[in-house]
């Protein structure tokens, strides 16, 4: 369905491709607005100012609202008329919502579609009804037949359409040479949230076929093939869900085991894969600008917003490298939270703009109930923005608390080099070659086996960890282009749990769910790992004995305080939101060190149901500071909270948080 953006709630939106921009080179800026732009620039989110050098082509660009064609579907078009005397197609497929009003198949001239009682009916060109059959059973499969000839007709299960009115259907002006699946050819007509197994084309209605397409069960195509290779490729939009059980799946196996079983599709009515905004400017990167956060600022007579980009190194530059989580960023943005289910202590204009525009992230359900598993960079990223607030905490997530830390970093006069989980994906171990240490952000939650590989090799040859965040390395992710999936499993804490037999991603074909409970804990390479959240007030760390072993010592330097990160800006203190602990079970290191503990939560808080405690702990809730020590002098250090960073002091500021931040980036540094 193609509409208008609705600008009520963001005067500007838009999104910046690539994400991630090497220095010397140029992306484009995709924009929807209500203007005229007044002024536009380039502004660094660390610094919060504009910076010389950066090119903007054209200098103020149009702003006119845009349009988003949401949702997703199948098409065909043959260039020329089907080589056939009576050719019919035939769909697998299954309802997973009421489908009232929406098209199965949908032709310039005829379509079968639903009525407002959800019969299955067959239209002819004017639209109207020329027959009709009984409403097909949501949940169950089903197969529809649409004859594309001279002769308008069609079948559901084998069966004919009963005529609808008193005159039979005519014949077509013309023959058919294109047809959509799930979707009408008028673009203002919704789209159907519909799972779509095998497709043929016969030469007649049980004569032999002609062409057949299936979808595969590891993949994410912009196309699926004629499998008998003499037909026109049946294009894929908007990006739906493959990887789902088809008519053949008998409940014994998954994907892996059984492909054949898994060869169907799920078309969702607010898919987006890419909003395809026209290019309002183009920014040019100078060759020798800094590594960091950048966004294109659009000011109009009512309204200021910033577009963030981010500027990554070609090599190192800096001992340092401080990872964005962009996944996590990719996962969260347009979450659509529904104030009846998640209620709101805070407004947001991005979470406004999301729902206005049929928006959602990997935290929400699409419109048939199903988990959402995919999200892509290029559509607007609402909610990622530098004054984002996060409605169910009050206080900022994601990006405005990772900026604290490299402004505290440059305050401090720590050199740092910026990359992304986009980088680190694509690039592996080699582009951490030539760093000494490897900072997270506060929320590094989404990782992929690449990423989880190359900070191990990292690791293995002498690399330090910095992990000052928490809930980190816990999803498994794939990523393929501009795309990132995942999927629930069992699910953790508020999200959507995986249909049966759906819990392998598309994209590789691996089981889903938690790293943990496909043989990789988080606590391996970080010494912690996920244990509780919450969003009510944070507490601060209690120094505990290990925090003065001679090994561990150095990381107090300064800090004279046995309680510290009593103040913050997420939810007022240094541990909160997110909270990791030690556990054994899941491979904490036997050389992990337990500096600090916060502990004291109230009811607001909730033990992750995967947490194994150490024995004999009955704390259910708490987060533990730790340091894991190398034996060749390297170590990881982490903090095991997504409020960490945000108890950072400002510049020109102080504070035990900061102290000890800065010891251990300083140490993983190494000498000046």
């Amino acid at each position: 369905m193609k509409k208008p953006v609705d600008h009520r709630d963001l005067a500007v939106a838009g999104y910046v491709a690539p994400w991630s921009v090497r220095p010397g080179a140029s992306a484009s800026v995709h924009l929807s607005g209500e203007g005229p732009a007044v002024r536009v620039r380039v502004v660094s989110l660390i610094e919060d100012e504009a910076v010389p050098g950066f090119a903007l082509d054209p200098p103020l660009p149009d702003l006119m609202p845009a349009t988003l064609t949401i949702g997703s579907w199948l098409e065909a078009t043959f260039s020329a008329p089907i080589a056939a005397a009576d050719p019919w197609l035939h769909v697998e497929f299954r309802l997973e919502a009421p489908p009232a009003g929406r098209t199965l198949i949908g032709c310039p001239d005829r379509a079968l579609k639903f009525d407002a009682d959800g019969r299955l009916g067959l239209a002819g060109e004017s639209g109207d009804l020329l027959a009709a059959a009984g409403a097909p059973v949501l949940g169950a499969w089903h197969t529809a037949g649409l004859a594309l000839g001279q002769m308008v007709a069609a079948r559901l299960d084998g069966r004919p359409l009963e005529n609808a009115v008193d005159a039979p259907a005519s014949p077509a002006a013309n023959p058919v040479m294109a047809f959509r699946i799930g979707a009408p050819f008028d673009p203002a007509v919704r789209s159907l949230d519909v799972r779509i197994g095998r497709v043929v084309l016969r030469d007649g209605a049980d004569g032999p076929i002609l062409h057949a397409w299936r979808p595969e069960p590891v993949g994410q195509p912009s196309a699926l093939a004629d499998r008998l290779g003499t037909g026109p490729a049946l294009a894929v939009h908007n990006a739906p869900t493959f990887a789902v059980p088809s008519p053949r799946w008998d409940g014994s196996s998954d994907a892996a085991m059984a492909p054949d079983q898994f060869d169907a599709v799920h078309l969702h009515a607010d898919d987006l894969a890419d909003a395809d905004w026209p290019v309002g400017a183009s920014v040019s990167v100078p060759a020798d600008a800094p590594s960091g956060v950048y966004a294109v600022e659009i000011e109009t007579a009512v309204a200021r917003e910033r577009i963030p980009f981010f500027v990554v190194p070609a090599a190192p530059r800096a001992p340092i490298a401080i990872l964005i989580p962009t996944f996590t960023y990719l996962a969260y943005a347009d979450e659509a939270l529904p104030p009846e289910v998640f209620p709101w202590v805070a407004d947001d204009r991005g979470h406004r703009f999301a729902r206005a525009n049929g928006l959602v992230s990997l935290y929400d359900v699409h419109s048939d109930g199903s988990g959402v598993s995919l999200a892509s960079v290029r559509r607007p990223l609402a909610t990622l923005r530098d004054d984002y607030v996060y409605p169910l905490c009050g206080c900022g997530h994601l990006l405005p608390v990772d900026l604290r830390l490299l402004r505290f970093c440059r305050a401090q006069g720590i050199a740092f080099d910026v990359l992304t989980d986009h980088d680190l994906d694509a690039g592996g171990p080699e582009r951490l070659a030539g760093y000494r240490g490897l900072v997270t952000g506060s929320h590094p939650e989404y990782w992929t086996a690449a990423m989880l590989d190359a900070v191990a090799a990292f690791r293995a040859q002498g690399g330090s960890l910095a992990y000052l965040g928490g809930n980190g390395f816990y999803w498994v992710t794939a990523r393929q282009g501009d795309l990132i999936e995942v999927r629930r499993g069992t699910a953790g804490i508020r999200t959507w749990s995986d249909r049966p037999g759906e819990s392998r991603l598309a994209l590789t074909g691996a089981v889903g769910g938690l790293w943990r409970a496909n043989g990789r804990p988080e606590h391996r390479l970080l010494g912690i790992g996920m244990a509780a959240m919450g969003f009510s007030a944070a507490q601060p760390y209690r120094r505990l004995p290990g925090s003065r072993d001679h090994k561990a010592a150095w990381v107090f330097d300064g800090v004279a305080d046995e309680v510290f990160g009593t103040e913050g800006t997420v939810l007022g203190g240094a541990a909160g939101y997110e909270l990791d602990r030690v556990s054994p079970d899941w491979g904490s290191p036997t050389e992990t060190i337990v500096l600090a503990r916060a502990d004291g939560f109230d009811e607001g808080y909730e033990a992750d149901p995967t947490h194994r405690p150490v024995p004999g702990d009955d704390v259910a809730v708490a987060a533990d500071m730790v340091l894991v020590p190398g034996a060749d002098g390297s170590f990881v250090f982490s903090v095991g909270s997504v409020a960490w960073i945000g108890a950072l002091p400002d510049a020109g500021g102080d504070n035990a948080v900061g102290r000890i931040t800065a010891n251990v980036l300083r140490r993983m540094a190494g000498p000046a």
